[in-house]
């Protein structure tokens, strides 16, 4: 996959089901900030969706993000960054959406992958119907993971 040197990149590592970097997972997700500003969540957001995965076979945690390198080429392996990746049922659509931690909510820093940004790019409104079904309609959902590191 080629990605434009002009857009604003994040690159997240996911260890495979193996120790060692043979099958690691690599992910790249697109800065939204010049497309959706400096979206905020509230925390709950992120309580609901762990509760999804008490309540639903089709919601899981993983702890196996790796490294998640910034646009600016930092490493923010050490930060409280998730990833939360869904499968839509309809189509197998995969949506994803890299949220960071802030005292009193979420940021919005990228989503995955570059349609999800043309999308959004076209209508940046959808971003609160992605967030409505992540909480409130498992059965939009083929698939829901959110992905944590290992501290």
């Amino acid at each position: 996959m080629s990605v434009n040197q002009d857009e604003n990149t994040w690159e997240l590592t996911l260890e495979g089901t193996q120790e060692g970097t043979e099958d690691d997972l690599k992910l790249i997700f697109f800065d939204t900030s010049s497309i959706l500003g400096e979206p905020m969540v509230e925390r709950e957001f992120i309580d609901s969706v762990i509760e999804n995965t008490k309540k639903y076979d089709n919601y899981s945690i993983f702890r196996n993000l790796k490294k998640i390198i910034s646009d600016k080429g930092q490493d923010m392996s050490d930060r409280a960054i998730w990833a939360l990746l869904g499968i839509v049922k309809q189509n197998n659509q995969k949506i994803g959406l890299l949220l960071g931690s802030l005292p009193e909510s979420l940021h919005i820093i990228a989503c995955w992958p570059r349609i999800l940004t043309d999308q959004l790019r076209g209508d940046p409104t959808l971003i609160d119907h992605i967030l409505e079904n992540f909480v409130n309609n498992a059965e939009f959902w083929k698939q829901v993971d959110l992905i944590i590191g290992f501290q």
